[in-house]
């Protein structure tokens, strides 16, 4: 028989403390993670696959860590898919085939909790689907519950769950007399990681719910340093498709041009690696052959490297893979001249979500401007920014 030990909210130091304390400290941390919800309704659960991956951020006041969350769960039409992703005041979800991105430098409120009512909102890195299931989050979970007289605690330091040596938590919260919410969260002894966690919502009612996550915790496997390169890596499709944002592009001048190889029209194939150098200043319009303005753009383009105090590349950068679209518009090349095609996996990889974008690179491989967007005032534009990367 297990003899739980009740403590009162509040008394943690004789248990809770630590618990909270080996959860908040994760450094590096993966698992694997089967979600069901029941629900009394509900012929059968709903049952989620979940990855999650998350580090330690002791320096950001926004987030307890770092994560990325994948998760699928198969539907009467197949199977849906998504993520969530957050470091650095960056966050990003996807679901329904549509990436949604908030970056704290250009807005900073979508991050801030906000009050709606009596009740107090998370910003959104906090109140992704499932980021609730991540240790950092758990312990701040646990903090908040033991600072809440709404809530009451039973704390079993050493018991057997599984044949395994496991600590467990029982937590109770009751509004008004009633009862609305048990969770129970297992925890490894060894390593103080989450096992399972099982929540109750509304027992005893219509509107009952069952949730329980079961984790296969890895120790095995490194963290890479969040990034937006780690994620349009990882998923370059979502990103190539779905994208809306030219953040990524925006910020693309003082770092090196992504590498690529892409084939031109005439059947050969141009590679440049990201640590190569061109042969002068040199000029990539990222383009669509089909769209209206693009034989204006290609003319704009040659009459700024006509008239432009020093020598330059021109390519042009087509995402059509259709040697007569492309032809349709640039039928002859000149000197200095590049044409290439399939070149959607370069704008995705540049960040570049809407098209046209002319990227200004100096001779050493940097980026040194971008120019989104046509106006009638490209041609003076490209001839001033690569003058400047030039120097």
């Amino acid at each position: 028989m297990v003899i739980a030990v009740l403590y009162p909210m509040g008394l943690g130091a004789r248990g809770i403390d630590h618990i909270i304390s080996r959860l908040g400290e994760a450094d590096c941390y993966h698992s694997t993670v089967r979600y069901a919800v029941t629900l009394p309704q509900a012929q059968d659960d709903v049952v989620y696959t979940l990855q999650l991956e998350s580090q330690s951020n002791r320096n950001d006041s926004l987030a307890p860590a770092d994560y990325l969350i994948d998760w699928s769960v198969s539907t009467g039409e197949g199977t849906s898919e998504g993520f969530s992703a957050y470091f650095d005041g960056h966050h990003y979800r996807f679901r329904d085939e549509r990436l949604q991105e908030y970056h704290m430098t250009w807005d900073s409120i979508p991050f801030m909790p906000r009050l709606n009512g009596d009740n107090r909102s998370l910003g959104v890195q906090q109140s992704a689907q499932f980021v609730q299931l991540l240790p950092q989050f758990i312990a701040k979970e646990l903090q908040r519950m033991d600072a809440d007289s709404l809530y009451r605690m039973n704390i079993i330091p050493d018991t057997i769950v599984g044949g395994e040596k496991c600590s467990v938590v029982d937590v109770e919260m009751t509004v008004g007399g009633y009862v609305c919410m048990e969770s129970t969260y297992v925890f490894d002894a060894a390593t103080g990681m989450p096992v399972s966690v099982e929540t109750e919502s509304n027992p005893g009612s219509i509107s009952e719910q069952t949730i329980l996550a079961k984790y296969t915790n890895r120790e095995d496997m490194p963290c890479l340093p969040m990034s937006e390169e780690l994620l349009v890596k990882r998923y370059p499709d979502v990103f190539g498709r779905y994208r809306q944002s030219n953040f990524r592009i925006e910020n693309l001048p003082g770092t090196r041009l992504p590498g690529f190889s892409l084939p031109t029209p005439t059947g050969e194939r141009y590679t440049h690696r990201s640590s190569d150098r061109f042969a002068s200043p040199t000029v990539i319009a990222l383009m669509d052959a089909t769209a209206g303005f693009t034989p204006d753009i290609i003319a704009a383009l040659r009459s700024a490297v006509d008239r432009m105090p020093v020598d330059a590349g021109l390519i042009f950068a087509f995402t059509d893979n259709r040697h007569d679209d492309i032809d349709s518009v640039c039928p002859d090349l000149r000197i200095g001249e590049t044409s290439l095609m399939n070149a959607r996996s370069l704008c995705r990889d540049c960040g570049a979500a809407a098209l046209p974008v002319v990227v200004i690179c100096k001779a050493d491989g940097t980026v040194s401007d971008v120019i989104i967007g046509y106006n009638n005032d490209l041609s003076e534009s490209v001839i001033q920014k690569t003058a400047l990367a030039s120097r």
